[in-house]
Parts: structure tokens; C-alpha cells; sequence
């Protein structure tokens, strides 16, 4: 069961707040394990390099291997799509609930789980996810060429959302090009009540509290 820093701490009458992400990212990274990998996934079909795609033999033999990606880095994509979507004008306190498409990469799945919990957005796992009543957020695969550095606002820095997008209310946005926009801003992990209800799966619901290790045995174990 995993230890939590609270923001504001439980008491008689009251639950307190915690952040389950701030748990596994910004917590331990503050202490000076940034470096840890903490996610991996399967060698890229079409590597990169500064996003651009290699074409060169022996550079692509170099870079088909595993991803691994560290904290630091899982802590700045997750933060970047929070304000990502946080820009769109997603308010998880307006009811808005975002499914994934079984087409996104896992990384990709992970790191969105990483972003919604970060700002306290609910996220429906459930095999027919969706209500009719609630605010759609849907991250999906797309038919869209990389995005190449070229305006001073797009950042060279891998996206790791190639191939991925997000629709709300019927506009769709491209997770590769808006992930890689300096102009967009992170977000902070936002309090959250213990039993702030994070996850719809099928096997039940998800809170706050419950979140960490849900995704340590879910999402880590499999990476």
C-alpha cells in the first residue's frame, strides 16, 4: 500500500488532498531519482532522430531497440499533455471523461493515464467506455506525417505521440505537433480528495488513493 505525501493532511472530518502522480514522478524526482527508467516499450517501427525519420542502415539497426524512458522524461510528456489538454479547454470538474482507442502505443497509453490523473481527469477503460451525457475526450490514432522542427515554437524534443490524436466536441488536434509546442504550458498536479474517482475499468472503479498501485500492477508491470 503506498505511503502518500498529502497537500493538506486527513483528519477527523476531513480526507485530505494527495496526487497519486506526484507519488510516482514529481515526489521521487525532487529527491534526486530522475534518472530511473521507469517506462519502456517496444523498439520504434521508424526511428527518430531530432524528429525526423532515419534513413540510414546502420543508424537504423543502432536505434531499433526497446524505449526506456526516465522519469524525468515520463514527468515532462505527462506534465505537457496535462496542459495539452488542460488548453483544449478539458475540465475534469465539468463531468469530461477521456477513453483511449485500442490503436494508441502503449506509451503513449501510459503517458496519457499519467497526464488525466495528474489534473484529476477520469478516464474510462471499460471495454464499452462512454457516456452519451458526458464530455467526450478520446485519444485516438491518426493518418498525419511527423512533425518537423522548422518554427521557432516547435521544440525538437520527441513528442512520444507520433501518430496520435485527441477529439473533443468533434475537433481533433494532433498530440504530435501540440505535445512538441513550446508555447503550450505543463500543469501542475492538482489536490485530489482520496476517493476522487480517477478510473472507470471493468473490473470497478478506480479512486485517487487506489491509483498508484493500480498502475504499478496494470501499467509498470507490463512495460
Amino acid at each position: 500500500m503506498t505511503e502518500f505525501h498529502y497537500f493538506s493532511s486527513p483528519s477527523d472530518t476531513d480526507a485530505g488532498t494527495l496526487n497519486p502522480v506526484y507519488e510516482l514522478l514529481d515526489f521521487p524526482i525532487a529527491m534526486g531519482r530522475a534518472d530511473d527508467v521507469v517506462l519502456t516499450g517496444p523498439a520504434p517501427e521508424k526511428p527518430l532522430v531530432d524528429g525526423r525519420e532515419v534513413t540510414d542502415p546502420r543508424l537504423i539497426a543502432a536505434l531499433s531497440v526497446p524505449v526506456e524512458l526516465d522519469r524525468a522524461e515520463v514527468l515532462d510528456r505527462s506534465a505537457k499533455l496535462a496542459g495539452v489538454l488542460r488548453t483544449m479547454g478539458v475540465i475534469p470538474e465539468s463531468g469530461a471523461v477521456l477513453t483511449l482507442a485500442e490503436d494508441v502505443p502503449p506509451l503513449a497509453r501510459a503517458l496519457t493515464l499519467l497526464a488525466a490523473a495528474r489534473i484529476g481527469l477520469r478516464v474510462d477503460l471499460r471495454a464499452e467506455a462512454g457516456e452519451a451525457t458526458e464530455t467526450a475526450v478520446v485519444v485516438h490514432g491518426i493518418d498525419a506525417p511527423t512533425i518537423e522542427p522548422g518554427r521557432a515554437s516547435v521544440r525538437i524534443t520527441r513528442s512520444r505521440f507520433e501518430g496520435v490524436g485527441v477529439s473533443i466536441d468533434g475537433q481533433t488536434a494532433n498530440l504530435d505537433q501540440a505535445m512538441r509546442d513550446s508555447r503550450v504550458e505543463f500543469a501542475a498536479v492538482v489536490p485530489l480528495s482520496p476517493e476522487h474517482t480517477l478510473l472507470h475499468t471493468d473490473a470497478g472503479v478506480i479512486d485517487a488513493q487506489a491509483w498508484v498501485d493500480w498502475f504499478r500492477g496494470a501499467v509498470l508491470s507490463g512495460s
